[in-house]
């Protein structure tokens, strides 16, 4: 199931609870906090410490995006191993959207063997337009999850990767002292999808 349909139907049924995606939480911010009042927060980075209260409600195995024609020559029977993505250059993102994420994915892709290349510039958010042109030169790969909502252009297609080396989890975070009944129903709701 996709990421958009376990927390769709759950935000759509309980439509009173604040909620924002962000890649990265604060360590010690609560969700609540002053700058942005928010029930619920779904992140890729799991908050520690007892502010917060946190359930996994989407776990990805990505694959990539790569052209066509390259996609069917690596193919194995299980998908393309990520080992034989080595010549081509990874469309990244910047470190400073996700930290905990980036030091992670970029620890499984150097520990295939990867070249990783120069680190993306700090507060350059990577939109979908520039990954697919990237990966259109054929001189790139790019991680992403199964059903990438963008368009994909004719020559270029996702691929999944063997043995699911990738996998990209999204958290849903509220206030640890919320006693709220349609908190406490929204993160079941949450809690049900996730588990379905």
């Amino acid at each position: 199931m996709r990421y958009s349909s376990r927390i769709g139907r759950p935000t759509n049924q309980h439509s009173g609870i604040r909620h924002q995606t962000s890649p990265a939480y604060p360590a010690g911010r609560p969700v609540g906090g002053a700058a942005v009042r928010r029930d619920v927060a779904f992140v890729r980075e799991r908050p520690s410490g007892p502010e917060s209260d946190a359930l996994l409600v989407v776990r990805e195995q990505l694959g990539v995006l790569l052209v066509t024609e390259q996609a069917a020559e690596l193919a194995g029977p299980d998908g393309i191993a990520l080992e034989a993505l080595a010549s081509l250059s990874w469309v990244g993102f910047p470190r400073s959207g996700s930290p905990v994420w980036y030091d992670e994915l970029t620890a499984i892709l150097r520990g295939h063997g990867l070249d990783l290349g120069p680190e993306a510039p700090q507060g350059r958010e990577l939109i979908a337009d520039v990954k697919l042109a990237a990966v259109a030169s054929g001189r790139a790969f790019a991680p992403a999850p199964p059903g990438w909502q963008q368009p994909l252009p004719d020559h270029v297609t996702w691929s999944p990767l063997a043995g699911h080396p990738l996998v990209r989890r999204t958290w849903a975070v509220w206030p640890a002292d919320s006693r709220r009944r349609d908190l406490g129903g929204f993160i079941a709701a949450l809690d049900r999808s996730a588990s379905a």
